[in-house]
C-alpha cells in the first residue's frame, strides 16, 4: 500500500478541487474513489472536514469586517490554494515586469477570494468590497482577484468599468494584456475597440456547455450596455446559470453604482440595471473596488435587493512609497503625546494664486464658454516649464517611460480646446527659444531647476544629475511632448503604449477625473473644486506610486484645496481606523457601514441623492468620540460653561488619577447627569454636531433610551509642566493648572477654532494602563479595541481647562496667540460614549441623524502642538 500521511491526502483533495472545480465534499468523493486501493475512505473524508473547519473558522482575516453569521457550515470560507494555472500565469508576469509588492498582493488577493461565495451550485451568493486607495494599483488587485476565482472555478466574469468609453477601454487593454491572455481559456464578449456588451444570443450555449471556457467582459456602467446584459443573461435558463458561477467586479463602485434618486421610494437607472443583473446570479460573488466607499456604505443595509457589501468589508493598505493625500497634504498625527508637531505633507504642493485661478474660471453661459480663451497664467507656464525640466531629470536618471502633465481647471468641455491650443503655443514658443539661442532659451528653464530640484532631496539609488545633464535633455523632451483633449467631445484618448512611451499634456476634466490613469504622472495643474468628499478625493490623479521620482511630482491646486485633501486625508483615516478596530470582533458590515456614516459631517459626503438612506438609516453612537474643537471664548459664554461643567463634576467625588496632582478622575456619574450637562453646555453653533437641535435631540435620546445601564467617568485634565506658567482654574474646589491650547489663524473671541483639544491617547484616560499592558495601544484603533475590553462599558467625559494667555510659542504658521477678549474660566471637553449590547442593539439602539452639508466632522483633526499631556 502506498504511503499516505493527512499532509498529501489534503494537497490530493485541494488539487483536486482546484482541477474540477468541486467543492471539499465532492473533491473528498472523488479522491476516496481513485485513491480507494490505498486509503480508507474515512480518512479522506476526516481531511476533507478538518479542511473546512479551518475554512470557517478563520473569520479572523486581516483588514477585513466579516459577517461571520454568513461563513457557516452550509457556506463556508473557499479554501486558501497558493496556486493555480492563471494565477501562477499572472504572477509570472507580473515578476517579468519587476513589478513591486508581489507578496503583499498574493497574500491579499487570496484573502479576498476566500471570502466569495464557493463557486458550486446551491452555494449562494455573496456581496463585498474591497476599500483601496486612489491610483494606487486595483486594477492590478481585481485582476488577480480573478485570477484565483476562476481557478477556484468561477467561469463568467463580469467587470463594470465606469461611466466613460476610454476608462473602460483602458481597463480592457490591460485585462487583455495581463490577464485575458490565453484564448483557448477566456471566450471575450468585449474588446478593446469600444466594443462594449452587446446582446449575445449564444450566452446560453457559452454558460451550459462549454465547461472549460471562462467568459469575460469589461462592461460600461451604461443604461444600454447593462440593459444588454440584462436582457442576455435572462435568456439564459436559471438552471444553466446556476451552474455557471459569476464574479461581479463594480470598478470605480461609488461611482453610478448607488442609488442617486433623492426620493427613498425612486431608483435611479444604473442602480436599478445592475439591481436586475444581481437577481439573475443564483451563485457568484459581487465585489466592489473603490478607494472612496461613502456613498457605498450609505446604502441601505437592510435592502437585500442592493449592493451594500454586507457579508464582508476588506481594506486594501498602501504599499511603501505611496502618495496619498496624508503624505501629499499632511495630516495631524492622532496621538499628539507621543509624536512630533503637525506634518504639513511633503513639499510638493503649490498654491495657485487666486487671481490665477480668476483668470481660468469659465463663465457659466453655454454662448460665452464656447468663445472662452484666456491667456495662461503665469502660475501654469511655471507648472509647465518644471513638467519640462522634471521630464529631462527622468531621461537623465535612465527613466524612459512615460511622462504625464494634467491640467484640470473646469468640467466644461468647451474651454478644454481652448487651453490646448494656448499651451501647443507655449511649447512652440519654447521649442524657437531653446534651439535659436540655446543658453538664452534654457534660462527660465534652469531657473525652474534652481526652483523646484533640491526641494524633497533624491531616492535612495538613483542618479542626482548636475544642470548640464539635465539641460542636454531638455530639447528631445521638448521635441517629444504633445498636447491632448480628453473629454467626451475629443477625438484624443489617453491611450500609453508599451512599446511607444509618451510625453503627453493632458487637458481634460471630467473623464480625467476618475479612475483613468495617468502614466508617469509628474505635474498636476488643477484648479476645479467639489463639495463632495469622493469626487474631490477620486479627482486627484496626483496620488499613487512614483518609483525612482518621487522627488519630482509638483502639485500647483487653488487655495483653499490643499486644506480640503489635508480634511479629506483625515476623513479616509478615520473610515479605515473604524473598519481596523473591528476586525476579528462580532461586529458585521451592517454595523461598520453604520458607523462609518455618523463620523463624517463637514462637506457633503457624496452627492444628496446617495445620501438618502442618512434620512433613516439609524446611526450608532457606541464607542464613538467628539469634541469641542470650535468654541465661543466670551466671557459670558465661558461662565455659562463654567457652571455646566462644574455642576457635572459635583454629582461624584474626585480622587487624584496618578502621580503629579495634575489630572483628577470622578467615577460613577450617572448617565442622566451626562444629559443635563450636554443640554446646559453652550455650544458653538458652527460646531454642528453639538449645537444642531436635531443632532443634539437624537443624541440625548439615545442616552436616555440606551445609556442608562451605564455609568461615566469624568478626568480633569491639568498642566503637568509648572513651568508653563499658565495659572490655575479653582473648579469643584479643585485648583487645576491650565493647559496651552492655541487656535487657527484667523481664530476671535467669538469663534475659537482649535482643530482638536482631546488627545487619541485620552480615549484611555480612566482605564488602568496595567490592564491594558499587554495588548497593542499605540495607534487609535488598537485603543479603540482596548476601551471596548477594558472600560467596562463606561462612558468617559475629558475636561480641558484652557488658559487664555495661551501663545503660538512654536511659531507655527497655522497657530496664532489666543486673542483678546477670552474669559478666564474657558472649558472645553471630548466625550466618549459608552459601549452598549450590540445585540439589543440592533433592535433600537442606533438614532436616525440627517445629513447635514455643513455639519463639523464628529472627530476633528488632532495638533501634535501640545505637549502638556502624559
Amino acid at each position: 500500500m502506498m504511503n499516505f500521511d493527512d499532509e498529501k491526502i489534503e494537497q490530493t483533495i485541494l488539487d483536486v478541487v482546484r482541477e474540477k472545480r468541486i467543492p471539499l465534499a465532492d473533491a473528498a468523493r472523488v479522491v476516496s474513489y481513485r485513491l480507494r486501493r490505498f486509503l480508507d475512505a474515512k480518512d479522506v473524508y476526516r481531511v476533507a472536514e478538518n479542511l473546512g473547519r479551518e475554512a470557517m473558522s478563520s473569520t479572523a482575516v486581516r483588514n477585513a469586517v466579516v459577517d461571520g453569521g454568513r461563513y457557516s457550515e452550509s457556506a463556508p470560507f473557499i479554501p486558501a490554494m497558493a496556486e493555480g494555472k492563471q494565477w501562477d500565469r499572472y504572477l509570472s508576469m507580473l515578476e517579468r515586469k519587476s513589478s513591486p509588492g508581489l507578496a503583499e498582493l498574493s497574500r491579499t488577493t487570496e484573502d479576498v477570494v476566500r471570502l466569495l461565495a464557493p463557486p458550486s451550485p446551491g452555494e449562494g451568493r455573496r456581496k463585498g468590497l474591497v476599500m483601496g486607495n486612489v491610483q494606487s494599483g486595483k486594477t492590478r488587485h481585481f485582476a488577480g482577484v480573478i485570477a484565483r476565482a476562476v481557478d477556484l472555478g468561477y467561469r463568467f466574469v463580469i467587470v463594470l468599468s465606469g461611466l466613460h468609453n476610454n476608462l473602460r477601454e483602458q481597463t480592457q487593454s490591460r485585462l487583455d494584456g495581463d490577464l485575458f491572455v490565453d484564448q483557448e481559456f477566456w471566450y471575450h464578449l468585449t474588446n478593446v475597440d469600444n466594443n462594449d456588451f452587446d446582446r449575445q444570443s449564444e450566452l446560453v450555449s457559452l454558460m451550459g456547455s462549454h465547461s472549460d471556457v471562462c467568459l469575460c467582459a469589461v462592461v460600461k456602467k451604461n443604461r444600454k450596455r447593462l440593459g444588454n446584459l440584462e436582457v442576455s443573461l435572462r435568456n439564459v435558463p436559471e438552471e444553466i446559470r446556476g451552474r455557471c458561477p459569476i464574479l461581479v467586479i463594480d470598478d470605480e463602485a461609488d461611482q453610478a453604482t448607488p442609488n442617486s434618486e433623492k426620493g427613498r421610494e425612486k431608483v435611479s437607472a444604473i442602480n436599478a440595471a445592475l439591481r436586475r443583473i444581481w437577481e439573475l446570479v443564483p451563485n457568484g460573488s459581487y465585489l466592489a473596488y473603490t478607494a472612496t466607499p461613502f456613498a457605498n456604505v450609505l446604502m441601505d443595509p437592510d435592502d437585500d435587493k442592493d449592493l451594500f457589501p454586507s457579508d464582508f468589508v476588506y481594506t486594501l493598505e498602501a504599499g511603501d512609497g505611496y502618495l496619498g493625500a496624508e503624505q501629499v497634504f499632511g495630516l495631524a498625527d492622532a496621538d499628539m503625546d507621543t509624536s512630533g508637531p503637525v506634518s504639513d505633507g511633503l513639499d510638493m504642493v503649490r498654491i495657485i494664486p487666486p487671481e490665477d485661478s480668476l483668470v481660468l474660471r469659465p463663465p457659466s453661459k453655454k454662448h460665452f464658454r464656447g468663445n472662452f480663451d484666456p491667456e495662461l497664467p503665469d502660475s501654469l507656464v511655471t507648472a509647465m516649464r518644471w513638467f519640462i525640466v522634471a521630464t529631462a531629470v527622468r531621461r537623465a536618471r535612465r527613466h524612459n517611460g512615460h511622462s504625464s502633465m494634467l491640467v484640470h481647471t473646469t468640467h466644461y468641455t468647451a474651454p478644454h480646446f481652448a487651453m490646448s491650443r494656448r499651451l501647443r503655443d507655449l511649447l512652440d514658443d519654447m521649442r524657437n527659444a531653446v534651439e535659436s539661442h540655446r543658453e538664452e532659451g534654457l534660462a527660465p528653464l534652469r531657473e525652474s531647476w534652481l526652483e523646484e530640484y533640491a526641494r524633497l532631496g533624491v531616492p535612495t539609488g538613483q542618479l542626482d544629475p548636475d544642470w548640464s545633464a539635465v539641460a542636454a535633455r531638455i530639447p528631445g523632451v521638448l521635441r517629444d511632448v504633445e498636447v491632448i483633449v480628453d473629454n467626451g467631445r475629443s477625438e484624443d484618448r489617453l491611450n500609453y503604449d508599451d512599446e511607444r512611451p509618451r510625453t503627453v499634456v493632458a487637458v481634460g476634466g471630467g473623464t480625467l477625473s476618475r479612475g483613468l490613469t495617468l502614466e508617469g504622472l509628474v505635474v498636476s495643474y488643477f484648479t476645479r473644486t467639489s463639495n463632495t468628499y469622493d469626487t474631490l478625493m477620486q479627482m486627484g490623479r496626483w496620488f499613487g506610486y512614483r518609483p525612482g521620482y518621487e522627488d519630482l511630482p509638483r502639485i500647483w491646486v487653488a487655495d483653499g484645496l490643499d486644506r480640503d485633501y489635508a480634511f479629506l486625508a483625515l476623513v479616509e483615516k478615520d473610515l479605515r481606523d473604524e473598519i481596523r478596530s473591528l476586525e476579528n470582533s462580532e461586529f458585521t458590515p451592517r454595523q461598520v457601514g453604520v458607523k462609518v456614516r455618523c463620523h463624517p459631517g463637514r462637506l457633503e459626503i457624496t452627492a444628496a441623492g446617495k445620501m438618502a438612506n442618512a434620512r433613516v438609516v439609524q446611526v450608532g453612537m457606541s464607542g464613538t468620540r467628539q469634541q469641542t474643537f470650535i468654541m465661543d471664548g466670551r466671557p459670558d459664554r465661558t461662565r455659562e460653561n463654567f457652571r455646566a461643567v462644574e455642576g457635572l463634576l459635583r454629582t461624584s467625588g474626585s480622587q487624584p488619577l496618578g502621580q503629579g496632582g495634575h489630572r483628577w478622575i470622578f467615577r460613577g456619574v450617572p448617565t442622566n447627569a451626562v444629559v443635563d450637562f450636554l443640554v446646559a453646555y453652550q455650544f458653538h453653533p458652527d460646531q454642528k454636531v453639538f449645537a444642531d437641535p436635531d443632532l443634539r435631540h437624537s443624541t440625548i435620546d439615545w442616552l436616555k433610551r440606551f445609556a442608562q445601564g451605564h455609568n461615566w467617568n469624568v478626568v480633569l485634565v491639568g498642566n503637568p509642566k509648572a513651568e508653563d506658567s499658565l495659572g490655575n482654574l479653582l473648579i469643584a474646589g479643585i485648583s487645576v493648572p491650565r493647559l496651552r491650547r492655541t487656535p487657527l489663524r484667523g481664530s476671535t473671541a467669538e469663534k475659537l477654532d482649535f482643530k482638536a483639544v482631546m488627545s487619541s491617547v485620552d480615549r484611555l484616560a480612566d482605564i488602568d494602563p496595567e490592564t491594558y499592558a499587554e495588548m497593542p495601544h499605540a495607534t487609535d484603533p488598537e485603543r479603540m479595541v482596548v476601551r471596548r475590553r477594558r472600560a467596562g462599558g463606561d462612558g468617559l467625559i475629558v475636561i480641558y481647562p484652557i488658559s487664555p494667555a495661551s501663545r503660538n510659542a512654536k511659531e507655527l504658521r497655522a497657530r496664532m496667540d489666543m486673542p483678546e477678549g477670552v474669559g478666564e474660566d474657558l472649558l472645553g471637553f471630548g466625550i466618549v460614549y459608552p459601549i452598549v449590547d450590540e445585540d439589543s442593539a440592533e433592535q433600537g439602539s442606533f438614532v436616525s441623524v440627517k445629513p447635514l452639508p455643513d455639519a463639523d466632522l464628529d472627530e476633528p483633526e488632532e495638533d501634535d502642538e501640545w505637549e502638556d499631556e502624559e
